[in-house]
């Protein structure tokens, strides 16, 4: 981020300190900033203004004009957030933090409610009454066998689509009853002393043909004469079987979710968290346990964005699997 960049130097931090302070972004939080950077450059251009000797109130000037263009909330804080970057109040300030800033913030909200995307959450039945119709066995497909051990290892682990692909052969230990994946990568959720250190999956005798241990043991045996070097798990079903990124996993566990008559054009990939956390406290599973295994260290952060009343249904299938996992 070149803004960032000329700010830093402009502040006396010296280069290699400057290249270790630029690693504290994530690619993701990198990519977002870039955008409202280049609207911010823009901006100032047009008022003949420095980009990075801006007062208070260009920064709050610039974040008026962005809720002008009718974007919500959360895109305008995702810009207050980069213009802390870059703006240096007296006093050694953070312009996100000012007094006038919260407040311009605590405006847009009223204004524009930044309310949780769903009211409600799909019932897991639904998801494994189809995946239960896809026999393991040499008649299933690559395409199916690769989109079924994807949802079934989203919905026993509650793991964000980032996290499935972190999953690796060479940190992964598979017996005949239980697998565990090491995980050597950074997430989203990784901190200072906070890390995702491993997923265990448990064998699921009652039923086989949903199974997760069952089914690693098969897309492993499937893959393993296409996968050449790649050690991450989940490939590509079509040559040349590369492997697969986070758009893709979100792709196929969408597929699986359409098939199952989800409205996938209100449920996106991510509600596969929720749907299997909530659907893990409605079958009494202890909310130590759902934290642990979703990676989350408060009950806040279940409670205030995934814990969600299930829609109603019929079905009242493969419950139980959700007490064999952890």
């Amino acid at each position: 981020m070149p803004l960032v960049w000329r700010s830093l130097e402009s502040q006396g931090i010296s280069t290699a300190a400057s290249r270790i302070i630029m690693q504290s972004w994530r690619p993701g939080t990198t990519t977002q900033y870039q955008t409202y950077y280049k609207k911010w450059e823009s901006f100032c251009c047009r008022r003949k203004i420095d980009p990075l000797q801006a007062t208070l109130q260009d920064g709050i000037n610039f974040l008026g004009d962005l809720f002008a263009t009718g974007v919500g909330y959360s895109c305008i804080n995702t810009a207050r957030s980069a213009l802390s970057s870059i703006i240096v109040l007296p006093g050694s300030v953070h312009f996100g933090s000012h007094p006038l800033v919260t407040r311009f913030m605590k405006g847009v909200f009223e204004s524009r409610h930044s309310l949780p995307r769903y009211k409600e959450i799909w019932d897991v039945n639904s998801v494994l009454k189809v995946l239960a119709t896809w026999t393991l066995g040499v008649d299933l497909s690559l395409r199916d066998l690769s989109w079924k051990l994807t949802m079934l290892l989203a919905l026993l682990s509650g793991q964000r689509v980032q996290t499935l692909k972190a999953l690796n052969l060479t940190s992964m230990n598979l017996t005949a009853n239980t697998c565990v994946f090491t995980i050597e990568t950074p997430l989203k959720t990784t901190r200072p002393g906070k890390h995702l250190g491993r997923i265990e999956f448990l064998a699921y005798e009652a039923d086989r043909n949903l199974c997760v241990v069952q089914h690693l043991h098969a897309y492993i045996d499937r893959t393993s004469h296409l996968r050449g070097k790649t050690d991450q798990l989940l490939i590509g079903c079509q040559k040349p079987h590369k492997p697969v990124s986070t758009d893709t996993i979100a792709r196929w566990l969408k597929n699986v979710m359409a098939k199952a008559g989800i409205d996938t054009s209100v449920y996106k990939a991510h509600s596969t968290r929720a749907a299997a956390t909530s659907a893990a406290k409605g079958k009494q599973v202890p909310i130590d346990t759902i934290l642990s295994a979703a990676g989350w260290s408060s009950v806040s952060t279940f409670a205030r964005f995934y814990d969600k009343p299930i829609q109603d249904t019929a079905a009242n299938f493969g419950h139980e699997l959700l007490h064999s996992h952890r």
